[in-house]
């Protein structure tokens, strides 16, 4: 008997459990209705004594009480142990489907990072050190998660197939990342692969009519032009990147500073985004109140030259991008007028 009942699924096994749970409740509080006054009681010796703690508090005197509590020693907690054991087996399953990245992402407004390397972690450790509350979504082919993180989600498959896409809810991420495969020694080859995981993107934004905000990392400039069939909101450059700020690093000394600080908010303040204010008709009139605020305005959209600021105007969709640190950006962010 006990052999049929293991093999019962999960949802038989907890409606048994239920059922066992409240006979006993019920049955010993009408079979001993002084020693187990209310339902309660009766529901409290139950647990007890199936979960086989028996704390001694309540028992049943009667000859009727002990033979319930027979039945429940044999069969209850039999039932009761097999659901724990079943509970158990979910968990363990759930753990590995999740580390084996097989298992769907259903949350929202999170990051979507597309191919593993040094770099991909670097990136992964950077955003979770700015921001508690933002998940990442890693896609690789790989067998497991070479991440372990609770804001980490894993899905393992081709990230160029529509099904893997859709398996990270890439349509309701706020960004996605789609970084070079460092394993392919030419630089065309590897961009021509980020090629086809952004095409795959882009066709399945418009099939859906969702607006995916994407960055593609690119081995070399040159192959850029590839691109301007689809819609890509940001490049980066992976090579020529270092050899710049190295340029930069030997023709003025001393500034790989700023830039670290720049780059990583564990070197120095954090960039953020704004939104222009009501009254701030010109970039003069928001770089000062800004700063003002303790905020210094380094850019508009990608307009970096401020020589004119008093003639150009903003515009209420612009995005505005300051330097300063966290608790000034919350204080600017409740919108008190400046």
């Amino acid at each position: 008997m006990w052999k049929e009942i293991s093999k019962m699924n999960f949802r038989t096994i907890v409606i048994l459990s239920v059922i066992i749970v409240l006979f006993g409740t019920v049955s010993i509080h009408f079979v001993e209705p002084e020693t187990f006054p209310t339902l309660f009681e009766g529901f409290w010796w139950t647990m007890t004594t199936l979960t086989t703690v028996g704390y001694g508090d309540y028992y049943p005197v009667t000859v009727a009480g002990r033979i319930l509590g027979i039945f429940l020693f044999i069969f209850g907690i039999g039932i009761l142990g097999l659901l724990i054991s079943k509970i158990m087996d979910v968990l363990a399953t759930y753990n590995t489907l999740k580390r084996e990245g097989k298992l769907v992402y259903k949350n929202k407004g999170h990051f979507v990072y597309i191919g593993w390397s040094t770099r991909t972690e670097r990136a992964i450790k950077e955003v979770l050190a700015n921001r508690s509350d933002k998940e990442v979504v890693l896609i690789e082919q790989l067998e497991s998660s070479p991440f372990s993180h609770d804001q980490v989600h894993f899905i393992s498959g081709d990230p160029s197939d529509e099904e893997v896409l859709i398996k990270a809810n890439i349509l309701e991420a706020d960004r996605v990342a789609i970084f070079s495969d460092m394993s392919i020694s030419k630089p065309v080859l590897a961009d021509g692969k980020s090629l086809l995981i952004a095409s795959a993107v882009e066709a399945l934004s418009k099939k859906h009519k969702a607006n995916i905000h994407s960055v593609v990392e690119v081995m070399e400039e040159k192959n850029i032009p590839l691109f301007n069939h689809i819609d890509v909101d940001d490049f980066i450059l992976s090579n020529d990147s270092v050899s710049l700020l190295m340029a930069k690093a030997t023709l003025q000394p001393g500034t790989t500073g700023l830039f670290r600080q720049l780059l990583s908010k564990r070197f120095g303040k954090n960039i953020h985004e704004y939104s222009p204010i009501s009254g701030w008709e010109t970039y003069r009139d928001a770089s000062q109140a800004l700063f003002e605020k303790g905020a210094v305005l380094i850019a508009v959209n990608e307009d970096m030259d401020f020589s004119n600021a008093a003639e150009k105007k903003l515009d209420k969709d612009d995005t505005l991008y300051i330097i300063c640190d966290d608790q000034i950006y919350h204080e600017l962010d409740k919108r008190v007028v400046l």
